[in-house]
């Protein structure tokens, strides 16, 4: 009898551990993809009406979305969903592209 309540313990554990690691890490990772695909969804719906190349367009991410690289200008892209505004650190950055303050540097690495 007692070996049947051991190995009913094991098994109820086993399942208590395997919701807790589901809802403690598995869960989380799942929201954060429905959030990343929801996303891409919608880039893919508008990518159609994108004035450029998106081959061309390199994505970064932060503190603006990417560069997009033509033959005779590059651009700094901010993808502005309706509702958002700028940050402070975006406007700043605008502005100092706006004042031609932009400038090329190379670092050497050996």
């Amino acid at each position: 009898m007692t070996i049947w309540v051991f190995f009913v313990g094991c098994i109820v554990g086993f399942i208590i551990g395997v919701m807790l690691s589901f809802r403690t890490a598995v869960a989380p990772l799942h929201h954060s993809l429905e959030k990343f695909t929801s996303g891409q969804r919608q880039y893919q719906k508008s990518i159609k009406y994108y004035p450029y190349n998106p081959d061309t367009f390199r994505f970064i991410g932060d503190p603006v979305d990417g560069i997009q690289f033509e033959e005779d200008t590059i651009l700094f892209v901010r993808f502005k969903t309706r509702g958002t505004s700028c940050t402070t650190e975006e406007d700043h950055i605008k502005y100092l592209l706006e004042q031609g303050k932009v400038g090329w540097f190379e670092f050497p690495i050996e």
